[in-house]
């Protein structure tokens, strides 16, 4: 049975006025864009696990804060809004984006969210010396094929690979974390298996699995420009996959 992984963890800090709380070094702060939704709530979990103090982003932070997790900083930002992302990345060292569109059409639609909206938190970390920016995309999205045939759920897949291309460009030191199916599961038990995209088939991969992936990218120095998928693998032993950041493909 699929289950969530639990977020009871204790608060390390705080942010008042857009001002870091003395609680807290700045080195530390990993802001994550989409904490509220089904895949940022458990990457958070991870981020806060690893020791680091989550800045959590939503449109309604208090209700993110009553309904997942009183233990982040909640702060609230659009990501169609520039000003307000450039306040929630201020004093941060790594910003995480796991925003997605949940419409076809219309101002929720990929066009407006998947780029824009990931253009917006690239060009703010810029600003802000961000030192990694990880972008959550998708397993089936990436330039080994032509995206702009695929006109599914709005060109989602064109707009993904768009901002990917972008992201390269901007001179940030990043990874584009690309999973496929996910199960809402804890990490750690079950091995994982990092791929080229033009490699990867339909498969899983667990939240708390991709949450680990995910803590050990922000400063790693061999997943910087390091652009992959990612899948369960039971033939590999938990944690074999570290030894494989350093042959992903993007740098």
């Amino acid at each position: 049975m699929k289950r969530r992984i639990a977020l009871v963890l204790p608060m390390a800090w705080a942010v008042a006025g857009g001002a870091l709380a003395q609680s807290a070094r700045s080195d530390q702060v990993v802001v994550i864009f989409g904490a509220s939704g089904m895949i940022g709530r458990d990457l958070a979990a991870a981020v806060k696990q690893a020791g680091y103090a989550v800045r959590g982003v939503s449109r309604n932070p208090d209700r993110a804060r009553t309904e997942i997790s009183a233990d982040y900083d909640w702060v609230k930002a659009d990501v169609r809004d520039f000003e307000s992302v450039r306040r929630a990345v201020a004093g941060a060292a790594f910003v995480v984006s796991t925003v997605a569109a949940d419409q076809r059409r219309g101002p929720q639609a990929p066009e407006f969210i998947d780029w824009a909206g990931n253009r917006n938190l690239i060009d703010a970390s810029v600003e802000a010396r961000i030192k990694r920016f990880i972008l959550i995309s998708s397993a089936t999205s990436g330039p080994h094929v032509d995206q702009s045939l695929n006109p599914a759920s709005g060109y989602v897949r064109y707009f993904k690979t768009k901002v990917e291309a972008y992201l390269r460009a901007s001179g940030l030191s990043h990874t584009v974390i690309a999973p496929g199916r996910l199960n809402y599961e804890s990490g750690g038990r079950l091995g994982v298996r990092l791929l080229d995209r033009k490699d990867y088939e339909i498969s899983h991969i667990t939240s708390g699995d991709m949450g680990l992936v995910l803590v050990e990218c922000l400063t790693n120095p061999a997943a910087e420009g390091r652009v992959f998928a990612l899948r369960n693998d039971e033939t590999l032993k938990p944690g074999a996959w570290r030894e494989m950041i350093a042959a992903m493909p993007g740098r």
